[in-house]
């Protein structure tokens, strides 16, 4: 939903990276993975109405988790059935050509290569996988297998944490460093029982939560209150 995503949690590097299309195309709401591609948007058994997909963040977040049949680890965990090797984000996103709702899971596969699979937020179907490949394969490599290396929790613990300290609903998650001292963190986004969304950052080598925060778009509703 957030990230790249609909918002930018800090930092936020391996999740889908498509904020800056986001921004290129004047859209609002949550970052759409296909907004700069041709081909066509993957067509969920779930679809958000016209107005629900240019409400802002949080009112977005609540509209997506209200509709989202499937939760996180089962978006992953058909991922990974569907390219073996480990998630590095998932997230809960809309499709912005027709309003499907979907999970986006990134997997470092075995391979050894990034990729993208699509996750029909409905049922749990299997709506797109491709595999990243530019031209500089082995850089792109790089970046996840150090990620890995320092990760000791996996993304399963890292939840969990982030929902002990932020009951509610997760909407995405991803492994990153953090720009402070180069830890690998995750990079939590719940959706809390008080209706609000919050960002959690979990360490990635102990399972601490680092630090845990209202998303800036509820606090600034809160100071027009």
């Amino acid at each position: 939903m957030k990230a790249t995503a609909k918002r930018t949690l800090t930092p936020r590097a391996i999740v889908l990276g498509t904020a800056a299309a986001v921004a290129l195309i004047g859209g609002t709401g949550a970052a759409n993975a296909f907004a700069d591609d041709d081909s066509p948007a993957p067509k969920s058994s779930v679809q958000l109405s016209p107005s629900e997909r240019h409400l802002d963040d949080t009112a977005q977040d609540r509209a997506q988790v209200k509709a989202d049949k499937v939760s996180y680890d089962e978006a992953t965990a058909k991922a990974l059935k569907a390219v073996p090797g480990t998630a590095t984000s998932a997230e809960l996103d809309t499709a912005d050509r027709n309003g499907s709702l979907i999970w986006e899971v990134d997997v470092f596969g075995k391979d050894h290569t990034n990729h993208d699979v699509t996750i029909d937020a409905g049922d749990g179907t299997v709506l797109n996988k491709h595999t990243d490949r530019d031209d500089d394969a082995a850089e792109d490599a790089a970046e996840p297998q150090a990620l890995l290396k320092g990760d000791k929790i996996g993304h399963g613990k890292a939840t969990d944490q982030a929902l002990k300290a932020v009951p509610g609903t997760v909407a995405s998650f991803s492994l990153d460093d953090n720009d402070r001292n180069g830890a690998t963190v995750y990079e939590v986004d719940v959706l809390g029982k008080d209706h609000k969304s919050h960002d959690v950052t979990v360490d990635a080598a102990g399972g601490k939560v680092l630090n845990q925060h209202v998303d800036q778009d509820d606090r600034d509703d809160n100071d027009g209150d």
